[in-house]
């Protein structure tokens, strides 16, 4: 399991970064998001991402964007509780699968998306810096 890519979102748009400092309780240090809470990081995995985007039908196409992109993680698997080391940095996912919405295509005509249930929300329990290319390891 590892890092593929890093997003932040700021007042001026998305930016792909090689690196993010995680403050714990809080969030992603200059992310217009980091506001605490139970939604703290954003996690997808990189490919349902790409066949998602490709697609382009979807709501979120332009709406979602997580600030970790992943590669080999289970997330039909994960369970609110389960916890992940990234170097120095501790996560714990406080939730799975995003919300859809109404207006989304693929809600109106019952298709499969691929965001759905391929991301996971987490609190930052020990802050740090994770870069991508950063080995993800549960537990």
């Amino acid at each position: 399991m590892k890092i593929e890519m890093l997003r932040t979102k700021t007042d001026s748009g998305e930016e792909t970064v090689t690196s993010l400092n995680l403050i714990a309780g809080l969030g992603v240090e200059g992310d217009k998001k980091a506001k605490g809470g139970d939604r703290q990081l954003t996690l997808a995995d990189e490919s349902s991402l790409v066949a998602y985007r490709a697609d382009g039908n979807g709501l979120c196409v332009h709406r979602f964007m997580p600030n970790v992109a992943t590669s080999g993680i289970d997330y039909s698997a994960l369970k609110v509780g389960d916890r992940f080391t990234i170097g120095d940095v501790v996560i714990e996912i406080s939730s799975t699968n995003k919300k859809c919405f109404e207006e989304c295509k693929f809600v109106q005509n019952g298709s499969h998306c691929e965001i759905k249930h391929n991301c996971a929300f987490a609190k930052i329990i020990c802050g740090g810096t994770i870069t991508t290319g950063d080995e993800i390891i549960e537990g």
